[in-house]
C-alpha cells in the first residue's frame, strides 16, 4: 500500500485508500458517500490504465458476457440440428465463402478518434508520407521500422503474426483481405491511428478450423427463434428456486454454500449468484439489494437457467471460439479506452496524476465526461471487485 510519506507525516493517514493509490483526509473533505464511492470506482479505471490492467478490471462482466456467449454457440447449433444442417452442408456452403489467414506488416501513426483534429490530420499526413516513400521504391519494412509508432515495429518490420476475421478490428481486416499478396494499401482509418498495409501472404482456412463461424452464419438462417424460446422454457420449469435462502443485500454472500437453486443435474448456490450479481448493472443489483422480490427472483432464475444451459453446452462439447472471445475483450478495452479519454488517464501516469484526474473527474462538466460518469456508475459493481477498497470511517 502507498505509504504515509505521500502525506508528509504518520498522523495523516490516507483516508480513502483503493489500491495502492490513496487519498488524503483534506482531499476529500466533504464528499458524501455516494461521490467517495464514484471516486473508488474512476480511481479504479485509472489504476487499470496505468498498470495496462484492462482485462483484470472488467472480469465479472467479461464472465457473463462470455457466458452468454457460449449459450448463444448452443443455441446455433440446436437450429442446425433441427433444420438437420450437417457439417456436409456447412462444408459446401463454406466452399462459397472461404475463410483466409492472412499475413500482413503494417505500420501506424497512433491518434484515436478522441483524439483532437490537429492531432488526427498531423498523424494521417505522417502515415500518408510514409505511403509515398513506399510507393517511390523503399522497402515497406524498412519505412515501417523508421515511421511506425507501434512498439516492437522496428525489429519486426511491421509484420503482425497471422491473422483471422475477428483477429483485427473491421477496418484493418477489410483493407488487408482486399489486397493480393504483395500489395500495399492506402491509408486506412481505425479506432487506433492511421495505417498503411502491405499483404505477404494469405492462406485458406482448413473448413475444420472455420466450422465455427460457418455454423454461426447458417444457424442465423433457418433460426427463427421460436423453438429456442420453447426448448429454453421447458428447463426453465424444471428449476425449483429457494429465494427465501438468498441474503437480499450482502454481496459476497454470508453463506456462499447455501443452495438457491436446484434442478435434477445440479444445484446453484448463493456464492455463485453473487458472482454473477458482480458483472450485471448498477441498477439491477441496487434493486436486488433493496428486496425487490421480482427482481431478485428474476436474477435468480436468469442465473440458474444460464448455469444449466451453460452445462448443456459442455455436455455437447461446444467451445466459445476464439475471435469471438478476443472481440468481447476488445469491446471492454475500447470502454476502457474512452473513459480514459475522458478522464485524462494515461498508461504509466504517476500516482500523484491519477490521483487529481480521479478528483477532477468527479466535478468537471461535459457531455463526454457525464456520460463516462454514468457508464462507470453503471459498471460499479464490476469496478468495485478490481482493488481492495478501504473508505473513510464514518
Amino acid at each position: 500500500m502507498v505509504g504515509p510519506t505521500l502525506f508528509g507525516c504518520e498522523e495523516d493517514p490516507p483516508a480513502l485508500e483503493v489500491g495502492e493509490l490513496a487519498f488524503s483526509a483534506d482531499a476529500i473533505r466533504g464528499l458524501p458517500e455516494d461521490q467517495l464511492r464514484r471516486l473508488a470506482r474512476l480511481s479504479a479505471v485509472g489504476l487499470a490504465v496505468r498498470e495496462d490492467t484492462h482485462l483484470e478490471l472488467g472480469q465479472p462482466l467479461l464472465e457473463v458476457r462470455f457466458q452468454e456467449a457460449l449459450i448463444q454457440r448452443l443455441r446455433e447449433e440446436l437450429a442446425l440440428q433441427w433444420a438437420e444442417v450437417d457439417d456436409d452442408v456447412l462444408h459446401a456452403h463454406y466452399q462459397t465463402r472461404p475463410e483466409w489467414e492472412l499475413e500482413v506488416r503494417h505500420l501506424i501513426r497512433i491518434s484515436e478518434r478522441w483524439r483532437p483534429e490537429e492531432h488526427r490530420r498531423n498523424a494521417e499526413r505522417q502515415a500518408q508520407q510514409a505511403l509515398q516513400r513506399i510507393q517511390a521504391g523503399e522497402p515497406f519494412a524498412e519505412v515501417a521500422g523508421e515511421v511506425s509508432e507501434e512498439p516492437g515495429a522496428a525489429e519486426r518490420g511491421g509484420l503482425l503474426a497471422p491473422g483471422r476475421q475477428g483477429t483485427w478490428v473491421s477496418e484493418f481486416w477489410n483493407a488487408a483481405l482486399e489486397l493480393e499478396p504483395g500489395e500495399v494499401s492506402g491509408v486506412v482509418e481505425t479506432e487506433y491511428g492511421f495505417h498503411v498495409l502491405k499483404l505477404e501472404d494469405r492462406r485458406q482456412i482448413p473448413f475444420p478450423e472455420a466450422r465455427d463461424r460457418v455454423a454461426s452464419e447458417v444457424a442465423g438462417m433457418v433460426d427463427d427463434g421460436a423453438r429456442w424460446e420453447a426448448w429454453v422454457e421447458e428447463r426453465a420449469r424444471d428449476l425449483d428456486l429457494y429465494l427465501d435462502r438468498l441474503p437480499p443485500a450482502a454481496l459476497p454472500a454470508e453463506d456462499a454454500t447455501a443452495v438457491v437453486a436446484r434442478w435434477e443435474q445440479d444445484e446453484l448456490t448463493a456464492g455463485h449468484v453473487a458472482r454473477r450479481l458482480t458483472g450485471l448493472r448498477a441498477d439491477t443489483v441496487e434493486a436486488f439489494r433493496r428486496g425487490d422480490e421480482e427482481v431478485r427472483r428474476t436474477v435468480l432464475r436468469e442465473a440458474a437457467l444460464k448455469k444449466r444451459l451453460l452445462q448443456e453446452a459442455r455436455s455437447r462439447q461446444i467451445e466459445l471460439p476464439d475471435p469471438r472471445a478476443a472481440e468481447i475483450e476488445r469491446e471492454w478495452e475500447r470502454t476502457v479506452a474512452r473513459w480514459a479519454a475522458a478522464f485524462g488517464f494515461e498508461a504509466g501516469m504517476s500516482m500523484e496524476q491519477l490521483r487529481e484526474r480521479a478528483l477532477e473527474g468527479l466535478t468537471q462538466t461535459g457531455q463526454n465526461l457525464r456520460i463516462a460518469r454514468g457508464e462507470v456508475d453503471q459498471r460499479g459493481p464490476t469496478l468495485d471487485r478490481a482493488y481492495a477498497v478501504t473508505l473513510p470511517e464514518g
